[in-house]
């Protein structure tokens, strides 16, 4: 299986995060930016590098326990 890239991997992404729809798609965004990557032209390894900021984004609105299964559902996506 081969991971979603473009659009579909910002999609994918944001849908992993377990953000609100209002919440996550600024949080990915803003994650990516930080590492001079675009959404829609994002790589597998743009948003690895991103992940830190990801992550530090996605702890302000998730408990540990639900953070983590949603980095571990990231990570899976990303060796996909």
């Amino acid at each position: 299986m081969t991971a979603p890239h473009g659009r579909a991997l910002f999609e994918a992404v944001v849908e992993r995060t377990g953000l609100a729809s209002f919440i996550g798609p600024g949080a990915v965004e803003r994650a990516l930016e930080s590492v001079g990557a675009a959404p829609d032209a994002a790589t597998v390894d743009d948003y690895r590098r991103a992940l830190p900021q990801l992550r530090t984004r996605m702890a302000v609105y998730l408990k540990a326990s639900e953070l983590q299964e949603k980095l571990s559902a990231l990570d899976a996506l990303f060796r996909s």
